[in-house]
């Protein structure tokens, strides 16, 4: 067997863990194929407001933008050399991705929304929805940098650390906060209160529940007030003492629920292969293509998508899915940046 190919990759970096974890998933699961070599690069954005607007203009219309173009951000002329691929996240590094690509003519890849550019601006553009253009790649997940077989380790490490029996069984809960069209009133917790009881009724599962950052405090103070405490073998307020346990509590947990509001948690609830639940307040506005993601999710056998306070299936176990997500996602990707084939796993 040829030995797999070398990869120089660069990635640009605005220091939005979101962003930067997106991009170095997609490297890690280009890592099982290509023998990959990462160059970090974080870069801030000049005049944000002004520059938005200028540089789509400059690299489109004119023969120069991407000279100019690293000049608008902070480190412009600190450099590294060039890359076989460049790969970044999030719209402030969209413009710079596209400069260097072309003054160093090596393809390059984008993660989300391209603020005013265009798909064919990339070698690759990787959305959640399709744009309609040219180069743009609909991922059926999105690259996370979660890997089942850490978080088994991690989750192991918990329960030793709880006290809890190697064959207790138990369920996640992940909650997020208002945003992305959900809302949380006094009925969602009451709700979210119910689902627990019930669940906990019909299989005899304790809870790991964890709040976020976007929580708040009243939304967490109801939340205490509605859950019996019984139902709890560990949790998380994060307003009143944060740790970061969603890996821990993703590897000890044998069912996961998590909030429809964050597509991050969601993402990295499916990649860890259990079954996914994902809890959406009945009268949730989300947007469209919002909504049309959670729903390929679902036909995708990836989760169970469920409204609070309405019955629902059980999740499906996921992990062949989740499988075949990913390398067909890296089966169209390195056919688009003209790689060497490499084989991924097959399937029946």
């Amino acid at each position: 067997m040829p030995a797999p190919q070398t990869l120089n990759i660069l990635l640009l970096s605005d220091g939005l863990p979101g962003h930067v974890n997106q991009s170095r998933g997609l490297i890690n699961w280009l890592s099982g194929r290509y023998h990959c070599t990462v160059t970090d690069l974080e870069i801030s954005l000049r005049l944000k407001s002004l520059t938005r607007v200028l540089l789509p203009h400059l690299l489109h219309e004119t023969r120069w933008g991407a000279a100019i173009t690293p000049y608008c951000y902070g480190k412009g002329s600190h450099l590294p050399a060039a890359p076989d691929l460049i790969v970044s996240a999030g719209g402030n590094t969209s413009f710079l991705n596209v400069a260097l690509a072309r003054r160093w003519e090596v393809p390059n890849v984008f993660l989300g929304s391209k603020r005013r550019l265009r798909s064919d601006d990339f070698a690759a553009h990787l959305t959640l929805e399709s744009t309609g253009e040219p180069h743009n790649i609909v991922m059926m997940l999105a690259p996370t940098l979660i890997d089942p077989q850490q978080l088994e380790s991690k989750g192991d490490e918990l329960r030793r650390s709880l006290g809890l029996a190697a064959d207790e069984k138990l369920n996640m809960l992940a909650i997020g906060g208002d945003g992305a069209g959900y809302h949380y009133d006094a009925e969602s917790v009451q709700q979210l209160a119910q689902l627990m009881v019930q669940e906990h009724q019909r299989s005899g599962r304790r809870w790991l529940l964890t709040t976020s950052r976007r929580t708040g405090k009243v939304l967490e103070q109801h939340l205490k007030q509605a859950i019996p405490a019984e139902l709890l073998a560990d949790s998380v307020w994060w307003s009143e003492a944060p740790r970061k346990v969603m890996a821990a509590y993703m590897g000890a947990a044998d069912q996961l629920f998590i909030t429809a509001d964050s597509m991050s948690m969601i993402a990295e609830a499916i990649a860890s292969a259990r079954p996914t639940v994902i809890l959406q307040p009945e009268r949730a506005q989300p947007e469209p293509r919002y909504r049309e993601a959670l729903q390929r999710y679902e036909h995708s056998g990836l989760c169970r998508l469920a409204l609070l306070g309405q019955p629902f299936a059980p999740a499906p176990e996921s992990s062949d899915a989740v499988a075949r997500a990913k390398e067909a996602l890296l089966d169209e990707l390195t056919a688009s940046l003209g790689l060497r084939a490499a084989p991924g796993p097959e399937f029946d």
